[in-house]
């Protein structure tokens, strides 16, 4: 017996994946044109960290932004010739300031890495979607 394609799953699925948060995706090369703050340490002096720990941040001071993704340079990327694009960016987590100050406290809501002294951390851009407050 050969299924029947239903014509209303497709429909469904992208209303239900259109009612999912957007998350925050990292830029694909890493920004070295900025000036990005960076992780000093863990709280009690901790150099690894994950979920759930509170961080300490240098450069936060004069900066709006509550919530930052937190990045690693990663790889050197090359074109086809040899010649450099730019490095790639690898996504750490994100994390949420605390308190402000310099250094900054935050606490990291989300990790797929260890947060190290020396990671950096860029802005999350406020959700611009329609109807959002």
């Amino acid at each position: 017996m050969i299924a029947r394609f239903n014509r209303s799953l497709p429909a469904a699925l992208g209303m239900m994946l259109a009612a999912l948060p957007v998350l925050a995706s990292p830029p694909a090369l890493f920004p070295v044109s900025q000036h990005l703050p960076r992780v000093v340490m863990g709280e009690e002096g901790r150099r690894l960290n994950a979920a759930g720990d509170r961080i300490y941040a240098a450069g936060l001071s004069g900066r709006t932004a509550t919530r930052y993704l937190l990045l690693r340079p990663g790889p050197v990327l090359t074109g086809d010739r040899g010649q450099r694009l730019g490095r790639s960016s690898i996504a750490l987590g994100e994390a949420r300031r605390v308190t402000d100050g310099e250094p900054a406290l935050l606490r990291i809501e989300r990790s797929r890495r260890e947060i190290r002294p020396g990671d950096y951390l860029l802005a999350i851009e406020p959700d611009r979607r329609v109807g959002h407050d």
